[in-house]
């Protein structure tokens, strides 16, 4: 199980971000507007706090890649390096409408 953690921690913490994303746009949209100031901040805070756990997923993978290991260890540090990195092109693709206002 904590193979299975280790590789998939990069695509949970997109996942979390994108429902963490969905509920404040939806709470947003209920209490005020979902363009209104405060609440497009509070998704920018929660996004690079998203970005930066991700980003040091994928340090921590790119420096235990370095090390020698057996082929299943560097597997597992090359899938949570891949998920990492694409866990941190999607999050940004996903905080862009919010820093271009739409």
């Amino acid at each position: 199980m904590k193979a299975w953690s280790w590789m998939l921690g990069g695509l949970v913490v997109w996942a979390a971000h994108f429902l963490g994303l969905y509920a404040l746009s939806s709470t947003a949209d209920v209490i005020a507007t979902a363009d209104d100031a405060l609440w497009r901040m509070a998704g920018l805070g929660f996004s690079m706090a998203c970005i930066m756990l991700s980003t040091a997923i994928l340090l921590v993978a790119i420096r235990r890649l370095r090390q020698p290991k057996s082929d299943i260890a560097l597997f597992a540090d090359q899938v949570a390096a891949a998920g990492a990195g694409v866990g941190i092109i999607a999050m940004v693709w996903q905080a862009l409408p919010t820093v271009i206002g739409y």
